[in-house]
């Protein structure tokens, strides 16, 4: 028994180098969309990392900002009420190469709202995810900017880690909801103050890429493995 155990453990270990995930990187950034730059209408992807890509921030179901400044993307329309309208929301997606996989760490990114007098645009956000049909919120608590000055940046750092691994595409969706004026805007921005207040910043990923399939170099250690499997079968056979 004791000497059956011991082979086991060394199979687990052989196994366990062979086809274990492989980490690339340390956690840094993964992809980050272009808000300093944006003209109020979507965000262009600014960069990605190795063996990622990804898709510019667009504006779905509401109406998108496009009086020419820069630095901020916004739009009205947002839902009324304290329940995010799921047709709703600015979206961007995030694409590992095959073969890969990405560990979400965290997003940055900054909200803004507008005030007309004692009205006022979108306040609270829900950011959702592809992995579960974005049926519920990736975060731990809503991101409310109810308590921020007119037009004034807030930055939120937004933990990731609940979403795992993941290989293929994720797609993100950001809603906005909470308005008291169907005509005023809000969404993210990284305006330098000139017509923003306050500091903002681009909207980022941070991330590790791993691989999921065995590298080269371990498929030797993947033939000791199966080696290992057939000597233990034959072992128990005797026995």
């Amino acid at each position: 028994m004791e000497r059956r155990l011991g082979t086991t453990w060394i199979l687990a270990a052989a196994l366990a180098l062979g086809l274990g995930l492989g980490t690339r990187a340390a956690a840094a950034p993964i992809a980050t969309w272009d808000i300093a730059n944006a003209p109020g209408s979507g965000a262009s992807v600014g960069f990605t990392a190795t063996d990622v890509t990804a898709t510019a921030l667009t504006a779905v179901g509401v109406t998108p900002w496009t009086f020419g400044q820069t630095g901020f993307v916004a739009a009205a329309g947002w839902a009324p009420g304290l329940v995010a309208d799921p047709g709703k929301y600015f979206e961007f997606s995030v694409t590992v190469a095959s073969g890969s996989g990405v560990q979400f760490n965290s997003m940055g990114l900054a909200l803004l709202r507008g005030i007309q007098g004692a009205n006022h645009g979108a306040q609270l956000w829900d950011l959702r995810a592809s992995t579960d049909g974005f049926a519920t919120s990736v975060l731990v608590q809503t991101l409310d900017i109810s308590s921020s000055a007119a037009d004034t940046q807030v930055i939120f750092s937004v933990d990731l880690s609940a979403l795992g691994t993941q290989t293929g595409t994720v797609t993100f969706r950001l809603y906005g909801y909470d308005y008291t004026s169907p005509a005023d805007y809000a969404g993210l921005g990284n305006d330098s103050g000139w017509v923003i207040f306050g500091a903002g910043v681009d909207l980022g990923i941070d991330g590790t890429v791993v691989s999921v399939v065995p590298e080269p170099a371990s498929l030797p250690l993947v033939g000791l493995g199966l080696v290992l499997v057939a000597a233990v079968r034959r072992s128990a056979a005797r026995a």
